[in-house]
C-alpha cells in the first residue's frame, strides 16, 4: 500500500512539471508571435517612410509638379500603378513595395495645394496607408517655395 502512494505522488509531480513546461512554452510562443508582428509593422513603417521621403524630395526637385513626380516614380514597366487627377497623386504598392495596379496593399497619396492669394508656397501632404487595415503608416507635409 505504501508503494502505491509513492507512485501516485511521482505521477502528480510529473504532471505538475509537464504543466509548468507547457505554460512556459505557451508564453514563449506568444512572445515570439508578438515580436514577429512588431517586426513586420516596423519594416512596413520604415519602407513607407522611405517611399514618402522619396516622393517629398522629388516633389521639391520638380518644384511642386505632381505629374512629373508620378512619371518619375511609376516604374512598373508599362502597368499603371498610380494616377494623377488635379492636385492629387496616388501610387499603389504590393506587399513587397513594388508599384502595382493589380492587387494593391499600400497606397501612397500626395495632395498638393497652393496657399495664400499669391502662389508663392506650395504645400503637399504625403501619406502612406495600409489598405487592408486602413492604418496610416506615415504622414508628411512638404513645402516648395515658388519663384515670384
Amino acid at each position: 500500500m505504501a508503494e502505491r502512494s509513492k507512485s501516485t505522488l511521482f505521477l502528480m509531480e510529473q504532471l505538475v512539471v509537464i504543466a509548468v513546461f507547457a505554460l512556459c512554452a505557451a508564453v514563449c510562443v506568444f512572445i515570439l508571435a508578438a515580436s514577429f508582428l512588431m517586426t513586420t509593422d516596423s519594416i512596413a513603417t520604415r519602407n513607407a517612410l522611405l517611399k514618402a521621403e522619396s516622393v517629398a524630395e522629388s516633389y521639391k526637385a520638380f518644384n511642386g509638379d505632381a505629374g512629373s513626380v508620378s512619371a518619375l516614380l511609376d516604374t512598373s514597366s508599362g502597368r499603371l500603378s498610380g494616377q494623377v487627377s488635379g492636385n492629387v497623386m496616388t501610387i499603389y504598392y504590393d506587399e513587397n513595395w513594388q508599384p502595382t495596379g493589380d492587387s494593391p496593399y499600400f497606397i501612397l497619396r500626395l495632395e498638393s495645394n497652393v496657399t495664400g492669394s499669391t502662389p508663392l508656397v506650395s504645400l503637399a501632404d504625403i501619406s502612406v496607408t495600409r489598405l487592408n487595415t486602413g492604418v496610416e503608416l506615415v504622414n508628411l507635409t512638404v513645402g516648395v517655395r515658388r519663384a515670384a
